[in-house]
Order: C-alpha cells, then sequence, then structure tokens
C-alpha cells in the first residue's frame, strides 16, 4: 500500500475531502487523519508527514518545498496541490529533479475564475453598482439622477482579453454564445491558436483602445509585470471595464488610481499590490471601482469537494496507473498564472 501525506490546514481540508472520497483514498494509501491535521501547516509538519511518502496533497498556504525539505525524502514521487497556481509551492531546484513530478487543479479553478470575470463584467456594464449607490443616496431614475447608459453582452461588444491562459480560454468559452467580438494580448498565442479558439489577435495598444471590456488574464512573471501602466492606461476607452482577477503586480497601481480618480472607466479588482490593500487606499473608496479580497477561484461551494475529489483522483492515476491528468512542467511556468 502507497502513503500520501496530507499537508492541507484543518479548516480547508474539512471543505475540501468528503467522507467517501477519503474512504476511496484508503483503498490504496495509507494516509494521515484529516481530522488531526492542525490549524496551520508547517515545514516541521511536513517533515514529519512526508517520511516514506509516495506522493502528498498540498492547497493555499502550504509551505514552500526546500531543497533540503525534498532531499531528506526522496522517496516522494508526486505533489498533487489542491489549489491552482504551484509558481511559489516549490523550490526552482525541483523543476530539475528526476522522476518528480507536479500537478494542481488549475484547470477547476480556472472555471471559477472565468465564472467570476463574467460575474463582473455584465452588472458592470449594465451600471448596477452605479445605480445602486444612487438609489442609496435617496435618487431615482430621471432628473437629478442623470441619465445611465449601458451595454448588452452580445455581437456588438468588443472584449480584450490580456493573456490567454487557462482562465481566459474558459472566458472565451462562456462568451462564444453571446457573439461578442474579442480581441487577445498573449505573445505566447500563435495565429493559428487564435484561430481555432475563434479571437483576433491583437497588440496591447490598439486592444486597450478599442476594446469595452478589458480583462487581465496574463501571467505572473516579469515579463508582465506592470504590463498595464501609465503610458497605456490613458488608451482605455471612456466607459469601458477594467477587469483583473489575474495578479496585482500586472498592473502599475498608482497610475491606475490616478486614472480612475478621473472617472473615465470602472474597475473590478479581484487582485491588488500588495494585499491586502493599504486601509487608506484609493481603491477602497473610488465611487467607480469594485474590490474583492482575491476569491476569485477556488471559493465557489460546489468547488471545494470538487477540487478535493479530483485532488484524490490525480494520487490515484498516478500511483496505480503512472499518469497525470494536468501535469505542470518548468517550462510552463513563463506563460501561466
Amino acid at each position: 500500500m502507497f502513503k500520501v501525506a496530507i499537508l492541507v490546514e484543518k479548516s480547508l481540508a474539512d471543505s475540501l475531502f468528503l467522507k467517501k472520497d477519503l474512504e476511496f483514498l484508503g483503498t490504496f494509501a495509507q494516509f494521515n487523519p484529516v481530522e488531526e491535521l492542525p490549524a496551520k501547516i508547517t515545514l516541521e509538519f511536513m517533515d514529519e508527514k512526508l517520511e516514506n511518502a509516495d506522493a502528498c496533497i498540498t492547497c493555499w498556504r502550504t509551505p514552500t518545498f526546500t531543497k533540503e525539505l525534498l532531499d531528506r525524502h526522496p522517496k516522494l514521487r508526486f505533489i498533487m496541490h489542491g489549489a491552482g497556481a504551484v509558481r511559489n509551492l516549490v523550490c526552482p531546484e525541483f523543476w530539475d529533479m528526476k522522476g518528480r513530478h507536479i500537478s494542481s487543479n488549475a484547470p477547476i479553478i480556472a472555471k471559477d475564475v472565468a465564472q467570476t470575470t463574467l460575474a463582473f463584467m455584465m452588472p458592470s456594464l449594465k451600471q448596477f453598482w452605479q445605480m445602486s449607490a444612487m438609489i442609496r443616496s435617496g435618487m431615482w431614475k430621471g432628473g437629478e439622477a442623470g441619465n445611465f447608459t449601458t451595454m448588452n453582452v452580445d455581437k456588438d461588444l468588443k472584449v480584450g482579453l490580456i493573456g490567454c491562459s487557462l482562465v481566459g480560454k474558459e472566458v472565451i468559452q462562456i462568451l462564444k454564445p453571446f457573439g461578442c467580438s474579442i480581441k487577445v494580448w498573449d505573445p505566447y498565442m500563435s495565429p493559428i491558436e487564435a484561430e481555432m479558439l475563434g479571437v483576433e489577435k491583437a497588440e496591447l495598444n490598439d486592444l486597450l483602445s478599442t476594446s469595452d471590456v478589458v480583462s487581465m488574464h496574463a501571467p505572473a512573471n516579469e515579463d508582465c509585470r506592470n504590463i498595464i501602466n501609465a503610458q497605456n492606461l490613458p488608451l482605455i476607452r471612456d466607459g469601458a471595464v477594467f477587469i483583473n482577477t489575474a495578479r496585482g503586480l500586472e498592473v502599475d497601481e498608482t497610475a491606475l488610481i490616478e486614472e480612475l480618480k478621473k472617472g473615465r472607466f470602472f474597475a473590478c479588482l479581484d487582485v491588488t499590490s500588495p494585499e491586502p490593500p493599504a486601509m487608506d487606499n484609493p481603491l477602497r473608496t473610488l465611487p467607480n471601482v469594485i474590490l474583492t479580497p482575491h476569491m476569485a477561484g477556488g471559493h465557489a461551494m460546489q468547488n471545494r469537494s470538487l477540487m478535493g475529489r479530483n485532488a484524490i483522483k490525480e494520487v490515484y492515476n498516478y500511483l496505480t496507473k503512472g499518469l497525470i491528468a494536468y501535469e505542470v512542467r518548468g517550462e510552463m511556468l513563463s506563460h501561466m498564472a
């Protein structure tokens, strides 16, 4: 029988793992009891539970696997990350270690983030946030309330996606039935892939200046740091909606705040840099900003148990069949979130 180390905080594990899924895990592996998991995972806890482990399951807030930790546990062959991004989960040396593999729930979380993107998009285009604020202030339509001009999600809507990651591709699929015109800036996407997806590959400045909705889905690497900045923010159209469910580092926040103070466009931000934003950060109070606490992906309750079940399924398939449905490799990091 195999050994699997569960390296997940107790509160997360309770929402991830259903009893029947843990029972299935027990049919092929020994594992540390979920009810005995700590409130916080430490390197010391990991070191203890990884003794003779063939695989492990991690999630948000699991500490980084250091080279020293990995060297002490040569039997560990497979890391299944129950969340999405693995960039900070393992040390740089991991990617050159032979016989070791890592997977994640990124494809599941991508669907969740894409739906959050749509959830930001539709009420923003309909100006529900502004209408709600107007009513709370005691006004009603007409007269002193002014006129609202809204947009539909249809063939006339121009959407610009910055990055065509897993999330970007999910957004494209969600928008397809609406017939929207979609432009994508992504240096990693070939013209053939753009054609297959039914989108137009565009230059960044062209995308910013022609889109009604601009949505961030670029990878969190140095090439994309402050890719949206003081030079190109003025290109965003008046009345447009700017959405960021990717990473805060991709946007020059100071420049974004200055542009938002002009009231020209609306921003929906699930991420900032740093997180959380300071209490006096204008993003917390600007009337044309919706701010959520980095919860776009993995927080839908129906997804939690799916994430846990998929993590166990991936471990089973690897240990018993040598199969990995979604393997993350080092060369993929440059264009992943």
